[in-house]
C-alpha cells in the first residue's frame, strides 16, 4: 500500500481578512482607499490525514467544541466562531470518515493556537504519539494563563501525554519530514510529504495563511510573534517549494500554490475527504 493524503475541513468562521494578511495592498484600508471596504473572509479550519504503511498521521486538530466555556470574551469577538457546526469539530469529522483517536500513530501539531489545537484532548486515552516543536512546547509551558491565542485547556493534555519534542527538521516516516518554521509562534512546524503521483505537498500551517499571501514577497499576518524569524521561515518555504516543485498548502485556505520550474507558480483548488485523496 502506498501513501496518500486527504484534508478534513473542520468548519469555517468569518474573520477580517486583514488579520490574515496584514499589509496586502489588495485589502489594506488606508486614507484614499476610495470605495474599498472591509473584507470578511470565510476562514476554514483544517486537519490533514496521512495514510502511511507505517501508521496514520493527523496534522492539526481545529477548534475546541468547548470554546464557548473556555475562551475569554476578547477571543470570542475576534471571529464568527459560532458558525462552526457541531458536525465540523474533529471528533465528529473523524467519525464521518470511519476513524477515531485510536487509529493514529502520530498527531503533529503545527502550532498551539486555538484554531489548531482544540481537538488535542480527544487523544487523551489513545495510544498515540503527539509531536510538537520543542520551542512551541516551552513557549506555551511558560504561560501562566491562556494568552497569545493559546488556551491552556488545549495544552493541558501535553504534560500528561509526554509528547515527543521535535527540534529542527526531522523525518518521522519515509517520505514525511517535519519542517521548523518559527515566527508565527515560538516553534511553528510544517510538514513535507512526498507522494508517488502528486509529488511533494508542503503543509505550512500558519506560516502561510492564504494563497494570496504567498508572493513573493510573502505577506505577513497581524498575529506573527517574531516577524524576522517568520521572514526567514518563508524563505525556507520558498527553497523547499522550488527544490521539490511542491504543492504549498496554507493554514486557512481552500486554494494551494503549486510551485513550478523557473520560479513560476499556479493556484490549485484543494479537494477534501478520502474520496479525493492525493496519492
Amino acid at each position: 500500500m502506498g501513501m496518500k493524503v486527504y484534508g478534513l475541513r473542520l468548519g469555517t468562521f468569518s474573520v477580517d481578512i486583514e488579520h490574515l494578511m496584514w499589509d496586502h495592498p489588495k485589502y489594506m484600508l488606508l486614507p484614499g482607499s476610495g470605495e474599498k471596504k472591509k473584507v470578511w473572509y470565510q476562514c476554514p479550519a483544517m486537519a490533514y490525514v496521512v495514510e502511511h504503511p507505517q501508521g496514520r498521521i493527523l496534522f492539526e486538530t481545529g477548534v475546541s467544541p468547548q470554546w464557548r466555556e473556555e475562551w475569554p470574551e476578547e477571543w470570542k469577538a475576534l471571529a464568527g466562531w459560532d458558525e462552526i457546526k457541531p458536525g465540523d469539530f474533529l471528533e465528529a469529522k473523524l467519525k464521518s470518515v470511519g476513524l477515531g483517536p485510536e487509529d493514529f500513530r502520530y498527531v503533529v501539531m503545527g502550532h498551539m493556537h486555538i484554531d489548531h489545537a482544540g481537538g488535542l484532548r480527544l487523544f487523551e486515552d489513545a495510544d498515540v504519539d503527539i509531536l510538537i516543536h520543542e520551542d512551541e512546547y516551552r513557549g506555551v509551558a511558560q504561560l501562566e494563563e491562556s494568552a497569545a491565542a493559546v488556551s491552556l485547556a488545549d495544552f493541558a493534555i501535553l504534560p500528561r501525554k509526554r509528547p515527543t519534542l521535535v527540534y529542527g527538521d526531522e523525518e518521522i516516516m519515509e517520505g514525511v519530514r517535519l519542517l521548523s518554521l518559527p515566527g508565527h509562534t515560538w516553534g511553528t512546524m510544517g510538514m513535507l510529504v512526498q507522494l508517488a503521483h502528486t509529488g511533494a505537498i508542503m503543509f505550512t500551517t500558519d506560516a502561510l495563511y492564504h494563497h494570496e499571501a504567498y508572493g513573493p514577497p510573502p505577506v505577513g499576518s497581524g498575529v506573527t510573534m517574531f516577524p524576522d524569524k517568520w521572514q526567514r521561515s518563508m524563505e525556507k518555504v520558498y527553497r523547499y517549494a522550488q527544490t521539490h516543485e511542491a504543492l504549498v498548502v496554507p493554514g486557512h485556505d481552500d486554494v494551494a500554490v503549486k510551485q513550478l520550474p523557473g520560479g513560476k507558480s499556479k493556484m490549485v483548488e484543494l479537494a477534501y475527504g478520502p474520496e479525493s485523496a492525493y496519492e
